[in-house]
């Protein structure tokens, strides 16, 4: 027999996922007014995603990452390695600032578990940056040129063997490790659980187990702020995240400098590491947003916009792979939220390829109005507001700015107002005056 969910339709699928989402259903709510305040907020974004005009107005979704505990008084230390300070500034923002969905809180992580593993993909607060600061990630070729293959044939024996032990102090001695495929069979098992016996890689799987120890009591904390948030009426902006291939293959693994040098010299092994990694990433969202039942799936994009590369170079390297995940995503209910970093003037174009009403365009520097005419009544778009003048303008600059936004791209709907980079700081002022306004004036 087959599950009636297979006969569906992508957009049937995503359809039926946004609604459960905005039903509210599992959310323990506080009392029957903040049901009815989730179910409108809610609707606001699945109107604004689905291309309708809304009942009311543009939802207002203002992305933030520290700037919560820094309004507060906390540092960015504080916000790291207390979930209690965590999760309160988090509650307190959201009832306080009353925006129309929540940040994602553990995306700031557990500094502890950090530490434990010796991560050196980042420096954070009070590690290698200063306490009152946000983190900052540390760019290198952590993959070498020579690896392609290992990459390409087997991506989850590279990440295990030689990434992890490069990335994580604490699990270097997992390069010592031997393929696992020696367990098949009886005779062949001696090898590698040997290994496992050896003192430096006990002790590199004991760290890998403290480190998830530590995660599992940090979210049982921190997870009881995020379900009050829920209950008292505010959805969250994403319920998964992933990133494009292009994307995770130059941040994470060869570096900047040398992936853009790989497109001249082995661009066909760019692209075979690009489609290997391609299903990888599908599943990567698909996963946070089914286990949090909501479909919304956050997609930072970095390196694809606009002067980074040329449109030849998008259009061979980087499009096709983002566009393949976000179409697996939306074929399996979910919706893409792209965080499209820097411009993409040049880009608009290819974003039409993905089906109408199925996915979120939020933009940084790109030319609203040209959004607008090129994606209107397509994709529902959003953002454009600069960060910056959240910290250096004053009220009357933040409502100016916020309503000419609003007549600039929202349109009859398909418009959600946000901040064009996500926020480590604001200040209260201004912040509330974005709101304010948006929700005033963003009425249809």
């Amino acid at each position: 027999m087959t599950d009636g969910k297979d006969q569906l339709s992508p957009s049937q699928k995503q359809a039926a996922f946004l609604e459960k989402w905005a039903s509210g259903e599992g959310v323990d709510f506080e009392d029957e007014n903040a049901r009815a305040s989730y179910q409108y907020r809610t609707g606001l974004i699945k109107d604004a995603i689905q291309l309708e005009k809304a009942p009311d107005r543009a939802p207002v979704v203002p992305l933030g990452t520290f700037a919560p505990a820094m309004l507060y008084g906390y540092t960015g230390k504080e916000a790291m390695y207390d979930p209690h300070i965590l999760g309160k500034v988090s509650l307190d923002f959201s009832k306080e600032y009353d925006a129309d969905a929540a940040g994602a809180a553990p995306m700031v992580m557990y500094g502890p578990a950090l530490e434990t593993l010796d991560y050196r993909l980042y420096k954070w607060p009070g590690h290698g940056v200063k306490e009152h600061l946000s983190y900052q990630f540390v760019e290198k070729d952590y993959m070498k040129a020579e690896e392609y293959d290992h990459l390409i044939a087997d991506p989850s024996d590279y990440w295990l063997r030689v990434w992890l032990p490069r990335t994580h102090g604490a699990l270097a001695p997992l390069a010592d490790l031997p393929p696992m495929y020696g367990t098949m069979e009886l005779p062949m098992a001696v090898p590698w659980l040997c290994t496992l016996g050896a003192p430096h890689i006990q002790k590199a799987y004991q760290a890998l187990l403290e480190a998830g120890r530590q995660c599992f009591e940090w979210i049982g904390i921190l997870g009881q702020y995020l379900a009050q948030i829920m209950g008292a009426g505010y959805p969250f902006y994403a319920g998964g995240a992933t990133k494009a291939p292009f994307d995770l293959l130059g941040d994470s693994f060869r570096g900047t400098v040398q992936l853009m040098m790989d497109l001249y010299r082995r661009p066909e092994k760019v692209l075979a590491a690009l489609d290997r990694l391609t299903p990888l990433m599908i599943q990567s969202g698909m996963g946070g947003a089914m286990a949090n039942n909501n479909p919304l799936v956050f997609i930072p994009l970095h390196k694809g916009a606009d002067g980074f590369m040329s449109n030849e170079q998008f259009e061979r390297f980087y499009w096709p792979s983002l566009k393949s995940v976000m179409l697996g995503l939306i074929e399996n209910g979910c919706v893409p939220v792209c965080f499209v970093e820097g411009a993409y003037n040049q880009r608009l174009q290819y974003l039409t390829e993905i089906p109408k009403g199925q996915s979120i365009f939020i933009f940084d520097k790109t030319d609203m109005a040209r959004a607008r005419e090129i994606l209107g009544g397509k994709s529902c778009i959003g953002g454009g507001f600069p960060v910056s003048l959240i910290m250096t303008g004053n009220v009357q600059q933040v409502e100016d700015e916020t309503k000419r936004l609003l007549d600039l791209a929202a349109g009859d709907g398909g418009y959600i107002l946000s901040i064009g980079c996500a926020m480590d700081e604001a200040r209260e002022d201004t912040l509330r005056a974005f709101i304010q306004t948006g929700k005033a004036y963003g009425k249809y």
